[in-house]
């Protein structure tokens, strides 16, 4: 942990817009991704698994690669506080990404905000060690 503020991880582009807008100065990154769709396979961000994901979406590897440079490149030294809504695509995505920093190596407790999404009034909020039990 450092002295700096935690990394948010929005529920997308316009969640991150909204959470820069009431905190100024945070760091937050987008998780451009819906786990609620498609399948995945493989190791978290392996060259096959991007490729299978990027197929899905009729994208290049390459814009994929692009689209979750953020997520990919967290900084694990960082608290991180992950700020979803409650719908099938924010759940999944929540899932995906508490299983991604378990592997990772991430074992320190995550700030999970469930909030929604056109206002960001929390709804539920706890913290949960990734790969544990908790929420």
């Amino acid at each position: 942990m450092t002295d700096r503020g935690p990394v948010y991880v929005a529920a997308g582009d316009e969640m991150k817009k909204l959470l820069e807008k009431r905190f100024p100065g945070c760091e937050c990154v987008p998780f451009r991704e819906d786990f609620s769709r498609g399948e995945r396979e493989g190791g978290f961000f392996t060259a096959r698994f991007i490729e299978e994901r990027a197929a899905f979406w009729g994208v290049s590897a390459e814009k994929y690669r692009e689209d979750m440079a953020p997520v990919i490149g967290l900084d694990l030294s960082r608290d991180l506080v992950l700020v979803f809504g409650e719908d099938a695509c924010c759940r999944a995505n929540l899932v995906f990404l508490l299983e991604h920093l378990a592997g990772r190596g991430y074992a320190r407790p995550v700030r999970v905000r469930i909030v929604d999404e056109y206002d960001l009034s929390v709804k539920r909020e706890y913290d949960q060690i990734p790969g544990g039990n908790g929420g």
